[in-house]
């Protein structure tokens, strides 16, 4: 147990001074900017599935979305997404990617199953490999996401939670 607070402390507390210091609006500027070439990554999924940005664009647009399983907001977000992804289904892919550690692999895949989301769950650390999608990405906070055209630009970025009708207009935008 004590190993488990000890890797939680740093981060919880990273993350408290990050929110105490910026609020998630004020992080916007940050954010890669529309129009711009979106990171190219390749990760496995919680399914032990390889999956490439390249790959997944052929198909269709798809919604980057940044989340931690010590989220709450982001905890809250992700069962929006699951309800509202059946009608947007034929416009994009979501596809989300979990930034906590590797050994939280079995949690994620477990959360996920739980609360029976059908969309791809990358995970950013697993096993040994460390894919950095966060850093090419830039992200600072969580929720994060990021909406990636079939060109492979950038359409849209954003920090924090969308409502269903948020979500209904970054939709609007791919391509």
């Amino acid at each position: 147990m004590r190993i488990a607070r000890r890797s939680i402390f740093p981060l919880l507390l990273c993350s408290a001074l990050l929110f105490a210091a910026r609020p998630l609006h004020a992080l916007e500027s940050d954010l890669l900017p529309v129009g711009s070439p979106a990171p190219a990554f390749e990760a496995v999924d919680t399914e032990g599935k390889t999956l490439t940005l390249a790959e997944a664009i052929k198909e269709k647009p798809v919604l980057l979305v940044f989340w931690s399983l010590f989220c709450g907001t982001c905890r809250e977000e992700l069962p929006i997404l699951q309800q509202e992804q059946p009608k947007y289904a034929d416009k994009v892919q979501i596809v989300t990617v979990n930034l906590d550690e590797a050994p939280r692999a079995k949690t994620v895949k477990g959360f996920a199953k739980q609360q029976g989301f059908t969309f791809r769950m990358l995970l950013n650390k697993i096993d040994g490999r460390e894919f950095n999608i966060d850093t090419a990405y830039k992200i600072k906070a969580t929720p994060a996401l990021y909406l990636v055209n079939r060109d492979g630009t950038i359409a849209f970025g954003h920090y924090g939670a969308l409502n269903p009708d948020e979500l209904a207009e970054v939709i609007s935008k791919a391509r």
